[in-house]
């Protein structure tokens, strides 16, 4: 799978799976149980098609801000027409390793279904920069599945976050219909 270039079943599975079903039914639960305020500054990182950053959306007030990044063009485009009526969102395409992200800055990072899809030599990289972008006692949620097959294990998870100076907040684990099993995440960055 390129993460750049979408295979035409990629495509067809996001629009009809992640944007008309998740993005209406599943994502804006997910995102009502993060206890957001409104007012955060929130970097979704692996925004894709922007399914998950609609519900993101929906939730930020004034003084709110989203910053949507991804590695492919082709979803920042898709993600920026789904999301052109809400003028609190900035979007940025590339590695996320070489972007110039403001360090300390981010109340929140938001990373769901998507680092199980980095290859595992990049992932402490990529952590890294995201957690430099946490401002301090900022938090980071991550959901992932973590069936052997497609995901990560959260033993993986809870020591990337441990490794670049995140501390566990909470941690659950639920099996679910279409997964073996999905790990939801909280860490607080530590100072």
């Amino acid at each position: 799978m390129d993460p750049e270039q979408p295979s035409l079943i990629r495509i067809i599975e996001e629009e009809i799976i992640d944007y008309l079903i998740r993005s209406h039914f599943f994502h804006p639960k997910y995102v009502s149980t993060l206890g957001l305020k409104g007012n955060e500054r929130i970097l979704e990182f692996g925004c894709g098609g922007g399914a998950m950053s609609i519900a993101i959306a929906h939730s930020i007030q004034l003084g709110g801000h989203l910053t949507c990044i991804d590695i492919s063009e082709f979803w920042i485009k898709k993600a920026q027409q789904r999301l052109k009526n809400y003028g609190m969102i900035e979007f940025r395409t590339g590695d996320i390793t070489k972007m110039d992200i403001p360090e300390n800055y981010y109340d929140a990072v938001i990373i769901h279904f998507v680092l199980h899809d980095v290859d595992p030599s990049m992932r402490i990289d990529i952590m890294n920069a995201l957690a430099k972008s946490l401002r301090p006692e900022g938090t980071l949620y991550i959901r992932e599945p973590s069936k052997p097959s497609h995901g990560i294990p959260l033993l993986e998870i809870q020591n990337l976050m441990r490794d670049v100076g995140l501390r566990e907040h909470q941690v659950d684990c639920a099996r679910s219909i279409l997964w073996k099993s999905i790990c939801d995440g909280v860490f607080l960055k530590s100072w």
